[in-house]
């Protein structure tokens, strides 16, 4: 009996310390159910992988879900910024439900695995029985990680003719263990993971020039082919190629499905989904720095068809501080998101953010194919409110392709950490209520409040859409009723004026009704873009989040093809006494071998896009180098603007009467794009040397550089494009016209670099000073056999005194 208390009090202390983390995972009701699908006898997946290369640590789990360490761990693991504590979402998953040809219902999805599981990793056969052993669940319980460094290094060291890699070079193992191919001798299909066949041989072997499928070149991007969905019959089909690539400057790849198992989670019966998953991030000097992307390619690998289907992605929250957070969504853009419900973030705990919290989102960006209708379905007007339906949000609306749109966000709903009607489902049912926008009780959304009928401010109005404020001008998600209210519909207004409790929220962004039939493919792509105002409200971190999101929209219709700018170069250091000498070079990897660098911007467009005069095209060209010093080793590249944390010790740039370069950023507050100088060029030519003796952050005394202390600095290179003066025309519908951004950094190889001075002890004494050089006179020659040499004011004077040549005889 001692035991047994001294066991309950042990637990009663845990449960005490671990309350804020413990309830996100808490045991569902234990009712009894029953268990149906065929069962395989896979274990859950324990696997993950970080997706880190950007200013977002976020963990992706193996089996489903991702962002989180799994029950008995310590909580949410989607870090903003990277070398913080604070996070900005606690879970994320999959779910789809729909029904079969008996009308019985077949679900898989997952939260935080409180009863069980619903998903395994592993492909499944192609047969029809879309089956899989555990031995198979056991072998691709793995994540594949892959950069795009890698591959462009890989290309790089191949034939240019045959595309084979040279001799003596080492092919990297994320390269050569690629997954591309399945065991046939085990019913797998054939081909897994992207793969570019260089040979088109229908083997992927890196010796032959084979890689990991980047589309390097953008060249497919909305490039049109026949359907993989052989169930779409009836109409011309097409499909974006795009879909079927890898993406980001580094990607995490993995593959699951729901028959592994009993779904002991929703306790739905398995529908025989292979889900081939990919998160991916950019490194960038701008707000995609910040964001996360996922894709995922679902087959349907059994014999049922599925009508009345529905798929959402599902989050949780928890923007720092768990319990006073609001949620909302933005129908136009597809947009569901977080803000924190108060206009401080917790109480000092390691995962809040504290004062002007940011706010984080999800842009649904392409959903499952609509049934075919035999129609390429007109897009929506927005200026007109014309098509108020489907193609709001959706895509491939009026692209003159039949039967090809798909959806973006149908619903938005959220539901609370609780065991209420509007709280957490426990069973496949309620599992597809939600997905439909139904609570628990079976009774639909309405307008206001927190949208359960009965309860305080919720109209008599259905809806499909939570909070959507003012992005549902044309009231799509009421059927084109105007319901009975004051104002726009927010969580802060959500009682016609009273706001509601700031708590533990949890959405989804559902899209359907469509019919899923047996070998459908669907490819469904979402980004997590994330935004933290400077001033205001907490609010003021949602309108900037829209803007925002409108970068991470744009990245998706142009196929996550971002421009790059040129490569940073490579510094070296001489550590000398209080002094660093710093050398620039460039490797011949980089785009900017020799300053060379030029790549064209598709956005540029017009008659002036072509004029190569005056550098008025579309082309943007190296212009120059820019070194920082560093506050310390946490400061991230999307910070080097912070006078506080970087600070600029060293600029060179193109010879060419360029020096002030301002490109036109929108100002939160003055709700217009204003001018700002990106950097005051110094017009004296590139010069790949120089000598820092001061340290940038002291101001006061001793400003040089002391012996034995570390110090940290970055460099970019950066590019200019001016095809036309940036002006604004009141008298202009349009208003803006010209360049608003003739500044642009690269965001590649950008690395954190550290030196530290000191005097040379047992090294080579150097008995010149930095700056010293040989005086050359030409007694006689040609030329300056292919050296660059600095000429003296006297030489120079020499020359220009002198006719043409020819003349001085």
């Amino acid at each position: 009996m001692k035991t047994i208390i001294r066991l309950l009090f042990v637990a009663f202390l845990f449960l005490n310390v671990t309350e804020a983390r413990a309830e996100k995972v808490k045991m569902a009701d234990k009712k009894s159910r029953t268990l149906r699908g065929t069962t395989a006898g896979c274990t859950p997946s324990s696997t993950f992988a970080w997706l880190n290369i950007n200013n977002a640590r976020v963990r992706v789990n193996a089996g489903g879900d991702m962002w989180w360490d799994l029950p008995g761990g310590t909580g949410s693991k989607y870090y903003i910024p990277a070398n913080s504590s604070s996070t900005s979402l606690y879970a994320g998953s999959l779910w789809i439900a729909g029904l079969d040809i008996n009308q019985q219902l077949k679900c898989a999805a997952i939260r935080f695995r409180q009863t069980g599981n619903d998903f395994w990793t592993g492909p499944l056969t192609i047969d029809g029985t879309a089956s899989i052993d555990p031995e198979t669940c056991m072998e691709y319980d793995k994540m594949y990680t892959i950069t795009r460094a890698e591959v462009d290094d890989f290309i790089a060291n191949c034939d240019p003719e045959t595309g084979v890699p040279y001799n003596g070079y080492q092919i990297p193992s994320s390269i050569a263990n690629w997954p591309a191919h399945g065991d046939e001798s085990r019913g797998m299909s054939y081909y897994l993971a992207p793969f570019y066949d260089n040979n088109k041989d229908g083997h992927y072997r890196p010796s032959d020039g084979d890689y990991p499928y980047y589309d390097i070149d953008n060249e497919l991007c909305h490039s049109q082919v026949p359907t993989m969905d052989e169930s779409r019959e009836g109409s011309v089909q097409g499909s974006i190629l795009a879909d079927q690539v890898i993406k980001g400057d580094q990607t995490l790849w993995w593959v699951f499905n729901d028959k592994g198992n009993a779904h002991t989670e929703t306790g739905g019966s398995a529908i025989g989904l292979e889900i081939r998953a990919q998160a991916f991030a950019f490194a960038t000097n701008d707000e995609i720095n910040n964001m996360t992307f996922y894709s995922y390619e679902i087959i349907n690998r059994s014999t049922y068809t599925l009508t009345n289907t529905y798929f959402s992605p599902w989050t949780d929250v928890d923007l720092g501080f768990s319990r006073d957070d609001f949620v909302g969504c933005d129908v136009s853009r597809g947009l569901g998101y977080g803000y924190n419900g108060k206009n401080i973030d917790g109480s000092g705990e390691p995962e809040s953010y504290g004062a002007n919290p940011p706010a984080v989102g999800v842009d649904f960006f392409q959903g499952p194919y609509l049934d075919p209708d035999g129609i390429d379905n007109p897009k929506y007007n927005p200026e007109t409110g014309e098509n108020c339906d489907e193609s709001i949000n959706g895509v491939n609306f009026e692209n003159g392709i039949v039967d090809d749109e798909r959806f973006g966000m149908r619903r938005f709903v959220y539901h609370d950490n609780a065991q209420t009607v509007n709280g957490d489902p426990d069973k496949a049912s309620e599992y597809y209520l939600l997905l439909r926008g139904i609570w628990k009780n079976g009774e639909k959304m309405h307008y206001g409040g927190n949208a359960l009928p009965g309860t305080a401010g919720v109209t008599d109005v259905a809806c499909d859409f939570m909070f959507p404020f003012d992005s549902d001008p044309c009231f799509w998600g009421t059927g084109g009723i105007v319901p009975d209210f004051d104002g726009y519909w927010s969580e802060e207004t959500g009682n016609n004026g009273t706001p509601n409790n700031p708590a533990d929220r949890r959405f989804m962004q559902s899209a359907g009704p469509f019919t899923l039939r047996p070998g459908a493919v669907n490819y469904i792509t979402f980004g997590v873009p994330w935004a933290r105002s400077t001033a205001g409200t907490a609010w003021s971190s949602v309108e900037l989040l829209r803007r925002v999101d409108d970068k991470c929209q744009a990245m998706f219709d142009n196929c996550f093809d971002v421009l790059d700018g040129p490569d940073a170069p490579d510094l070296t250091f001489r550590e000398l006494d209080r002094k660093l000498i710093v050398y620039i070079s460039n490797s011949e990897n980089s785009n900017n071998v020799g300053e060379s660098y030029t790549e064209v911007d598709p956005q540029i467009s017009g008659p002036l896009a072509t004029d190569s005069t005056q550098r008025n095209d579309s082309v943007y060209r190296f212009e120059g180098y820019i070194v920082y010093q560093l506050a310390n080793k946490e400061v991230s590249v999307d910070e080097l603007n912070d006078i506080n944390k970087a600070r600029i010790v060293y600029q060179c740039d193109v010879k060419n009467d360029v020096t002030e370069i301002i490109n036109y950023i929108y100002d939160d507050d003055l709700r217009a794009s204003v001018p700002t100088l990106m950097v005051e060029g110094a017009d004296q030519g590139i010069k790949n040397t120089f000598v820092l003796t001061q340290d940038a952050f002291t101001t006061t005394g001793d400003v040089n550089l002391i012996n034995h202390k570390t110090y940290y600095y970055m460099v970019i290179s950066y590019a200019y494009n001016n095809y036309q003066d940036y002006t604004v025309d009141a008298n202009n519908p349009i208003g803006l016209f010209g360049q608003k951004t003739p500044y642009l950094a690269g965001r590649k190889n950008i690395k954190l670099y550290s030196a530290v001075p000191h005097k040379t002890v047992n090294g080579t004494v150097i008995n010149s000073n930095y700056g010293d050089k040989l005086q050359i006179t030409r007694w006689t020659g040609i030329g300056n056999g292919g050296n660059r040499l600095e000429l003296s004011q006297k030489t120079i004077d020499e020359i220009m005194s002198k006719g043409p040549a020819g003349k001085n005889v």
